[in-house]
């Protein structure tokens, strides 16, 4: 027969104490956007301030009514939407499969290393001249100028991942008989999930950042061509919506691989807090 103890067990306190520091985290950031907001809105509405260059709140939320009934603005987001995606998905597919072989296989990173160090520091809308020569100014080279960046910007990660894989995981599998083969997707990928994951995050980023320029490409219609229109007639309000906009799609499809990163790595050992 069991005795209570009126001890908690130790997979429930650690559910417990995981609970307490997301709440805390979700407090604090709150807190974070709350104070840049009422610091945004007081500056805003002072007598001191040019409301067309700072719109207050206000405004920009009346902006976003009007682009959103009147002018098509979620025509433009899912049009910016598709082209980070599409050349997200590129960038990011070719980074992971060629930065795990160049982690891996001397051979393949003895060919591709210099390709790739050539071409990272160059930046990539330094290639949109290129990409109109080549395939005119439809929606492949804005797709490409994107794809372009997510690459360079993940796959060093993937090559750090790959290569400290941690030499006891080898060690221990290759004892148990496992070939190369086997080593590279059952030991090496996994434990290079973390930094894959996080080269991931940075290429989204990347893709956010050079989507405005990108569209610069005779575009007519996405998020950058709206901010760029709206800057001709100083329509600051519609600027920060389309700046809200991109902001709010990063940081959800942030959250997602986020969230991925932390079902797929939870036998992971991580600090707590």
């Amino acid at each position: 027969m069991a005795v209570a103890t009126g001890r908690i067990p130790m997979g429930k306190r650690k559910r417990q104490k995981g609970f307490l520091s997301s709440h805390k985290r979700a407090v604090i950031s709150g807190l974070s956007l709350l104070t840049l907001f009422t610091a945004y809105t007081l500056a805003s509405n002072s007598d001191r301030v040019n409301p067309t260059l700072l719109p207050p709140p206000q405004a920009i939320a009346s902006a976003a009514v009007t682009l959103w009934t009147q002018e098509n603005l979620p025509q433009d987001i899912l049009a910016s939407l598709m082209r980070v995606l599409s050349g997200y998905a590129i960038g990011v597919t070719l980074a992971i499969f060629l930065g795990a072989l160049m982690g891996w296989f001397w051979l393949v990173d003895s060919i591709f290393d210099p390709i790739v160090e050539l071409i990272r520091p160059v930046p990539p809308l330094a290639y949109t001249p290129l990409m109109i020569l080549w395939f005119g100014i439809d929606e492949t080279p804005k797709i490409l100028v994107i794809a372009i960046g997510a690459f360079v910007s993940c796959i060093i990660n993937v090559v750090a991942g790959v290569r400290n894989t941690p030499l006891v995981y080898i060690e221990a599998a290759r004892t148990m008989g496992a070939k190369d083969r086997h080593l590279f997707f059952t030991v090496a990928l996994p434990a290079a999930l973390p930094y894959i994951l996080t080269g991931m995050r940075v290429a989204l980023a990347t893709a956010w950042a050079i989507l405005v320029a990108s569209e610069l490409i005779a575009a007519q219609r996405g998020l950058g061509f709206m901010m760029t229109n709206a800057r001709r007639f100083v329509r600051t309000d519609s600027i920060i919506v389309g700046i809200i906009c991109i902001g709010l799609l990063a940081f959800v499809m942030d959250r997602a691989i986020r969230y991925f990163n932390q079902r797929m790595t939870g036998w992971m050992e991580r600090r707590e807090g």
